[in-house]
């Protein structure tokens, strides 16, 4: 730990000086620098290339401060809040299906796929901070409420030189309303298919303390697309969510803000269990939680301090009881505490420099059934925007993470924006992010009770098999034993993003990128042992390498002030390396129907499972001011994916071992009405698309009804 705290004592230092360099007056022109904090109190407008714009057009996701989007130089999108208005989204999952580039797979929940990257690779913000409770690596993006929410940034491509692990792929800020001096509220009901309901109040006040709370119920029924089967597709639920932030200005320059949020969901179904004959009865509950106090201190103009504290955690409880005679099967738990503490700042430098660094210090526990372990680290990175000339912005920074369960990684990247003319500019990005060990690889201790197979993190691997040999279990070893175990390494990417932006006429614009992503020391599990029971012993490795590359490109058209369309298409390849080489080797075969052995080629893989090798999205808005009515149409296209192996050659390359292609269809209807209310009605899923097991999330066609009354 003596090395964490003087990277940190160094870094606290650096913070320090940045924050009493002299800002000289012509450089205050050059704009003031923006915590990722910064309220609606905070009038002074960001000033970037030469162009002033409003506060509510700026992203702060992709460099930390307030930036146009048109002078990104890394690909993000916006979602604003009248965009999530308009096509009727309760969810997360539900926003994010529609938008271009981005894939859910449903694996553990609803997972975010960025780049042909799987939803262990992304990180998922609320306010900047980071939300904990993974399965199996998923963070499942059905947990989060749109409701309250003021916009939604994406930023593709690697981001752990700000955001350290996770930011592989990207990363996915939410961004909550933020208290200003109005005072106002807002109620939202709604009803729908499958007995769904949804219930929210978002209220704010004003004056030198600021307080905004958002408070919601969403339930459902659930529903089954097999009936045949006693246990449903989704069990019924209710899922309560509560916001609230709290502003309070202690003068003109130093600012203090309390964010709090609070989920907290219930299941229950009845579910059939392997080798019982009793049915049993399924209750499942979790809730989730963060409080983030942060201080913000206004140097001068061009220089900002902000300090925060974030704590968060994570709980889950399943219990499995007998129908008839309430004898309880299982019961498990899951117990998981985030906490981090972190100060950052921004400063002009001269009249071609913004200069943003941070430090931080990062505890994580884990207290479950099968996995229990903590760990901890600490951080530092900084970044400059530079802006040699009017054309030209370079973005170079960097990240250090030194932490007790990995090894030390720094995380650089270099991101430039070059305005060719007023209508094209182009971006270019180099970066590499890495993602930590999962603490099931490192600690967890799992022997299944009824098929007898065993898997072991791989700090317990090497003590745990000399217990079960000890035991008189083990039939023999597939590895030697005094050579397993020991740190895994982090996983990490190597990702080129190159992209352009043009816009000929205010009413078109389109915006293509190229990607190419890779990853390296991904971590697998491999048996190590076989039981006397014939089954074997597993544990965690770091071995093989994959990549995804591709292009995403979108058109957005506006002909009259009343109507947009907007159109993308994106093409993928994700394929692991290790395959290639035993494909090229011909130590790849497949059995054919006559029962011979066949040697598959590279033009049969077909890749990594999940991901589609084409996929298109079309939205579609017009509004009739006259009469206050909106319509919105959505519509989604995802070709074949890989799904399974089930030839047992470990790879797909069959037609059986693909999802079919299928597309979706949403339509949303708002009417106006006195100017400040609202009625809604909508159906998702149009064309009825059902299929139980490749999109067991689609229940067929949805219908719902929503009223919003503003005051």
């Amino acid at each position: 730990m003596r090395s964490i705290r003087s990277v940190l004592a160094s870094a606290v230092g650096m913070m320090l000086l940045a924050a009493t360099v002299t800002v000289p007056a012509a450089a205050q022109s050059s704009g003031e620098a923006a915590s990722p904090d910064t309220t609606a109190a905070d009038t002074t407008a960001t000033v970037t290339m030469g162009a002033p714009v409003e506060m509510d057009e700026l992203v702060v996701t992709a460099t930390k401060t307030y930036t146009a989007p048109e002078d990104l130089s890394v690909p993000v999108s916006v979602i604003t809040g009248e965009i999530i208005d308009r096509q009727g989204a309760t969810r997360l999952s539900d926003l994010l299906a529609v938008q271009p580039g981005l894939t859910l797979n449903y694996d553990h929940g609803a997972g975010l796929q960025i780049q042909g990257l799987g939803a262990d690779y992304t990180l998922i913000l609320i306010d900047g901070q980071r939300i904990v409770g993974r399965t199996a690596g998923t963070l499942n993006l059905d947990r989060v409420s749109v409701r309250g929410i003021e916009r939604v940034e994406v930023v593709r491509g690697p981001s752990s030189s700000l955001y350290g692990s996770e930011a592989l792929a990207g990363v996915v800020n939410i961004i909550t309303k933020t208290p200003d001096a109005n005072l106002g509220a807002e109620v939202r009901t709604r009803y729908g298919t499958h007995g769904t309901s949804d219930v929210a109040i978002h209220a704010e006040s004003g004056g030198t303390t600021q307080a905004s709370m958002t408070l919601q119920r969403y339930a459902s029924a659930g529903y089954d697309l097999v009936p045949e089967t006693v246990a449903p597709t989704v069990p019924s639920f209710s899922d309560y969510t509560a916001r609230a932030t709290v502003r309070r200005d202690l003068s003109n320059s130093t600012h203090l803000q309390l964010r709090g949020r609070a989920t907290h969901e219930q299941q229950t179904s009845r579910v059939e269990v392997r080798g019982e004959t009793a049915l049993f009865d399924q209750s499942a509950e979790r809730t989730d939680w963060s409080v983030t106090p942060q201080l913000t201190y206004t140097v001068r103009p061009g220089t900002k301090l902000t300090g925060s504290v974030h704590t968060s955690g994570y709980h889950t409880r399943r219990n499995l009881q007998q129908t008839d005679a309430g004898a309880t099967l299982e019961e498990s738990g899951f117990n998981q505490l985030f906490t981090k503490a972190d100060v950052e700042g921004t400063t002009t430098l001269g009249r071609q420099h913004l200069l943003t660094a941070g430090t931080g210090f990062i505890h994580e526990s884990v207290d479950a059934d099968r996995v229990v372990g903590d760990r901890s680290g600490g951080f530092v990175f900084i970044q400059d925007e530079w802006t040699p000339t009017e054309r030209l912005k370079v973005v170079p920074g960097a990240r250090l993470d030194i932490h007790t369960d990995y090894a030390t990684r720094l995380s650089p990247r270099l991101s430039s924006l070059y305005r060719l003319s007023d209508a094209v500019r182009l971006r270019a990005s180099v970066g590499s992010g890495y993602k930590a060990p999962a603490f099931r690889q490192l600690y967890l201790n799992f022997t299944n009770a009824r098929v007898g197979y065993t898997v072991l993190g791989a700090e317990y691997v090497r003590s745990e098999l000399a217990a079960i040999e000890e035991n008189g279990q083990i039939q023999s070893f597939l590895r030697d034993p005094s050579g397993l175990g020991g740190a895994l390494e982090a996983e990490r990417s190597l990702a080129f993003n190159v992209g352009a932006t043009v816009q000929p006429v205010d009413a078109v614009s389109a915006d293509v990128n190229l990607f190419h992503n890779e990853i390296d020391n991904l971590i697998d599990t491999q048996p190590v042992a076989t039981k006397t029971n014939g089954q074997q012993v597993f544990t965690y490795f770091n071995r093989g390498s994959v990549y995804t590359r591709g292009i995403e490109a979108q058109t957005t058209l506006q002909p009259t002030p009343a109507l947009q369309a907007t159109l993308s298409y994106t093409f993928l390849q994700a394929r692991d390396r290790d395959v290639l080489q035993d494909l090229e080797a011909g130590r790849i075969y497949r059995r054919d129907a006559s029962g011979r052995d066949v040697r598959v080629t590279k033009s049969d893989y077909g890749g990594l499972t999940g991901r589609s090798r084409h996929t298109a999205t079309v939205q579609f808005a017009y509004e009739i001011s006259p009469i206050g009515l909106t319509a919105s149409v959505q519509g989604r296209y995802r070709g074949r994916y890989g799904f399974a192996d089930l030839n047992g050659n470990g790879i797909v390359d069959t037609d059986a071992e693909y999802a079919p292609a299928h597309g979706t269809l949403d339509a949303v209807l708002t009417q106006t009405v006195f100017q400040d209310h609202a009625v809604v009605i909508g159906v998702n899923n149009v064309t009825d698309h059902r299929d139980a097991m490749h999109t067991p999330h689609l229940s067929g066609r949805e219908w719902f009804a929503e009223l919003k009354l503003t005051f």
